[in-house]
């Protein structure tokens, strides 16, 4: 499967259709599937840790989820064919399971957002199998709540604890499942339940959702500032 390595991380180089197909073959075959949305912000944490750097290793898929990583895969002349966003990604996988039967678990975020989520996404999608949901306030060495998790046999598991705790979760946790897909998902759940919104189709069009989200939540500056940080590390690097 066609990779492009990208400051060190290497992501798979697939369409969101492409995705979807290889995860829902994946699934059917009860074939166990971690996997990573990966943004700059997240890459370049992977650089600065080891233990982090050897989770993403251990992901069977790194998607490009962040419009800088499919800059800088140009810039490399390694172009990726598109940006996958994780909450797109999510929102087509829901459908597969509400058209297939699938068993659905939702994990993280605070309490009440959880909860609203969950209304939201079942109004969207009546015939879903939602087994269970569990926020995000958790020790991440918790076994009772893992277990509970493993009686119930989802075939997707949606984890929304914020990276790197999410990665690690599931990394921690994976082999204990029979089957399943597992997915970092970040803020998916705040915008399910409502309480952010995500951009209009236009801006997402424009690759302009980062600074939507900028407009919408200034305290995100701070954060901004790795992907200029980052581009700028590819570019010094490809010289």
């Amino acid at each position: 499967m066609s990779t492009v390595k990208i400051q060190n991380v290497n992501f798979h180089n697939n369409s969101m259709g492409e995705f979807i197909d290889i995860f829902d073959n994946r699934i059917q075959e009860q074939e166990k599937t971690f996997v990573v949305t990966a943004n700059p912000e997240l890459v370049s944490l992977a650089n600065k840790d080891p233990k982090y750097y050897r989770t993403l290793n251990h992901a069977d898929f790194v998607l490009a989820d962040g419009i800088g990583v499919v800059i800088a895969s140009k810039i490399i002349n390694e172009p990726l064919k598109e940006r996958v966003a994780g909450f797109d990604i999510m929102g087509e996988l829901l459908k597969k399971a509400e058209k297939e039967n699938l068993k659905v678990f939702l994990l993280g975020a605070k309490d009440t957002t959880i909860e609203k989520a969950y209304v939201n996404i079942q109004k969207k999608h009546p015939n879903l199998n939602i087994v269970g949901k569990q926020h995000g306030f958790i020790d991440i060495n918790d076994e009772e709540i893992v277990n509970k998790m493993v009686e119930l046999e989802p075939d997707l598991v949606f984890v929304g604890l914020g990276f790197p705790k999410q990665e690690f979760w599931i990394e921690k946790h994976i082999d204990k499942f029979k089957k399943g897909l597992f997915m970092g998902v970040g803020g998916s759940f705040d915008v399910w339940a409502g309480e952010v919104k995500r951009a209009p189709q236009t801006w997402i069009d424009l690759h302009l959702e980062w600074l939507y989200r900028l407009i919408q939540q200034p305290s995100r500056f701070k954060r901004m500032l790795v992907l200029p940080q980052f581009l700028f590390k590819v570019i010094f690097e490809r010289k």
